[in-house]
């Protein structure tokens, strides 16, 4: 069905046929590079781009359900949580070799600039059909950086890791499991006490780009979100605190 598409916060979607329109910025052409690159190496979960018309981006539309907040409680089952570590997994290693020669990115790189990071990667930003997911959306935040960055961050929403809980998701007591399930998932050897690191700064990070947006994009819902973000990193520092005086 053509016309606007539901969830997107920062930027204007809308659905035409098989394809969607969403703005573009000096950003686009590096992106679609970018999409053209996992299209070589053999990804098929992202869309394709197609060019770019009075200043909109036109991509194809991956067909499926896209879940909004508040998020289902299905999103929250186990089986989410490894096939998402796994497709961040296959995204991460295709980028390996991507030329950053003369490349314009949206969000800032990060070091380690291990790969090309989805920088969003989320259940409200992955594709479901039949309750498996067939597709990530929403690229144009990529940007190079640490493996780590993006599973940490999909930690903080599918696990998840905040301040407080929904009452349809699994809950603090369960955390520290179910990071460790998406690690071993997507291969990393990274610790319990790496992703709440990781997730802090990450949180803080999109804090504070949440309240330049909102002045920029004139969109003052965004500083609530940027509070929501605030309190969540500050609740994780508190429990790493406490984790690492456990050690």
């Amino acid at each position: 069905m053509d016309g606007p598409l539901l969830g997107g916060n920062m930027n204007d979607v809308e659905r035409q046929g098989d394809t969607v329109l969403r703005n573009a910025g000096p950003w686009t052409p590096t992106v679609h590079r970018y999409l053209d690159y996992l299209a070589m190496a053999g990804v098929d979960a992202t869309p394709r781009a197609l060019g770019v018309e009075d200043g909109r981006e036109r991509l194809t539309f991956v067909e499926g359900e896209v879940p909004l907040y508040p998020l289902p409680t299905w999103v929250f089952k186990d089986s989410v949580l490894e096939e998402g570590a796994r497709l961040l997994r296959e995204l991460h290693d295709a980028s390996i070799g991507f030329p950053l020669d003369g490349a314009t990115w949206q969000a800032p790189a990060k070091v380690p600039m291990e790969v090309v990071c989805h920088n969003d990667f989320s259940p409200h930003n992955l594709v479901f059909r039949d309750g498996k997911i067939v597709g990530v959306i929403d690229v144009d935040m990529c940007s190079p950086g640490p493996r780590l960055w993006d599973i940490a961050y999909f930690a903080t929403r599918a696990v998840p890791l905040t301040a407080v809980t929904p009452e349809n998701a699994p809950g603090m007591s369960e955390a520290q499991s179910r990071v460790e399930r998406i690690l071993r998932a997507y291969g990393s050897e990274a610790t319990w006490i790496d992703v709440l690191r990781v997730a802090i700064i990450r949180l803080d990070d999109l804090a504070q780009m949440s309240i330049e947006k909102a002045e920029e994009l004139d969109k003052p819902h965004l500083l609530a979100e940027a509070h929501e973000y605030e309190r969540d990193a500050g609740f994780l520092r508190e429990l790493m605190r406490r984790e690492r005086a456990r050690r």
